[in-house]
């Protein structure tokens, strides 16, 4: 396994899902430059360990079996064996600039060129304040995660001021960065979504019939999304209001069962996942969605999700929560009314608003004109920008 790229990104996932990795990679390579993106997927996952897709190679690093029985807090050792699997495919391409997405995949980029010659540029992209991030279900892990993050930070900071170019998704997470660890500000490369090509493509089947329905986009997990209050806003509305879960995640049997409690359940839909890039398309015969985050971590509190973009993309209004990232983009633009995302009463609240009839004509015509400025094509073309000098001076 060997080869010659101008960028080898690594990020820890199978990228099936990663709209923000595979957008840059499709960008980079229209540009003209040899892309790689290496992921992961467990052992006897059913995708393909190479595919060629939208101008780039993917190679996915299968894990082997070892370790798949260990429980915590041993688990590290099996991470240790897959980032070794890891290293040598690393270190088996040759490659002008290495792309590390995140901090867990920054560090097992910095150990693969430990002691390599020329080294190639660094380029750090926070896709989270991986830090700050919400809290995990397990105490333990939280415990954990408190008793060392000043050494993660060290050396996420230590690792940024050695980077050719650091890259993060909002302003927030910019200025943070750089207070953090004395570095310039990070570039900003938004996760904005491009509308959907054919504007006359069907929606997900069950949502054109649906008549009334507000939808989620993204991970079925209360980590850090105010999914329960959801449900729980639903019950407070008309029957007419349906709510559809687009995605997949650990907690659909809990929020089935909260809204069957609530004698809702025939009003909330689970939609299985689509491509990063049919997201828009499906949700489009929806009336608004929802970008509810939990404001429980810096990291929520700092970045709009890729579902507000997802949404804008779609031409639908929000209902979003009431923090500063999110805050700021909702109300510069008037796409929809914020609220208290812990609160299903003022969700409820905020739902009728959005979907009053006067109300949802405004809003509408507010996101088609957000449309025309909160696009990839134009991140795209700030990516660019940021990696000509890397690669023309190198």
């Amino acid at each position: 396994m060997s080869g010659v790229y101008d960028i080898v990104m690594l990020v820890l996932n199978d990228v099936a899902y990663d709209s923000r990795v595979r957008r840059e990679a499709a960008a980079l390579a229209a540009a003209g430059w040899r892309v790689l993106v290496i992921g992961t997927q467990r052992y006897g996952g059913a995708l393909p360990d190479r595919e060629r897709l939208d101008g780039y190679d993917l190679w996915r690093v299968r894990y082997g079996r070892y370790g798949a029985g260990l429980r915590r807090p041993w688990r590290w050792v099996r991470h240790t064996l897959q980032a070794a699997q890891i290293i040598r495919v690393l270190r088996s391409v040759q490659a002008r600039v290495h792309h590390a997405h995140d901090l867990p995949a920054l560090l097992v980029v910095w150990a693969a060129r430990t002691g390599v010659r020329p080294r190639a540029r660094l380029v750090y992209d926070a896709h989270e304040l991986y830090l700050f991030m919400s809290p995990y279900p397990s105490a333990w892990i939280n415990r954990w995660h408190a008793l060392t993050r000043l050494v993660f930070m060290r050396i996420e900071g230590a690792l940024a001021r050695r980077a050719d170019l650091v890259l993060t998704l909002s302003e927030p997470n910019a200025r943070l960065l750089a207070r953090w660890y004395g570095i310039p500000r990070p570039t900003v490369i938004a996760n904005a979504v491009d509308p959907p090509a054919d504007a006359a493509a069907d929606g997900h089947p069950r949502l054109n019939g649906s008549g009334c329905a507000v939808v989620h986009i993204g991970e079925i997990t209360e980590r850090g999304r105010a999914l329960s209050e959801m449900v729980r806003a639903l019950a407070l509305l008309p029957e007419p209001v349906t709510l559809a879960f687009l995605g997949w995640g650990p907690d659909q049997g809990r929020l089935d069962a909260l809204a069957h409690s609530l004698h809702v359940g025939e009003r909330v839909m689970f939609l299985p996942p689509v491509s990063p890039d049919e997201v828009a398309a499906a949700v489009r015969p929806a009336r608004a969605a929802l970008v509810l985050q939990r404001p429980d971590s810096i990291n929520a509190r700092a970045a709009a999700p890729i579902k507000l973009y997802e949404a804008i993309a779609a031409g639908l209004p929000v209902v979003a929560s009431d923090t500063p990232d999110l805050r700021q983009i909702v109300r510069r633009y008037g796409l929809g009314p914020v609220c208290d995302p812990l609160d299903p009463a003022a969700i409820a609240a905020a739902l009728r608003d959005v979907l009053d009839p006067a109300q949802q004509a405004r809003y509408r015509e507010n996101v088609r004109r957000a449309q025309r400025e909160l696009t990839w094509a134009c991140q795209a073309g700030r990516l660019v920008a940021c990696y000509r000098p890397l690669l023309e001076a190198f």
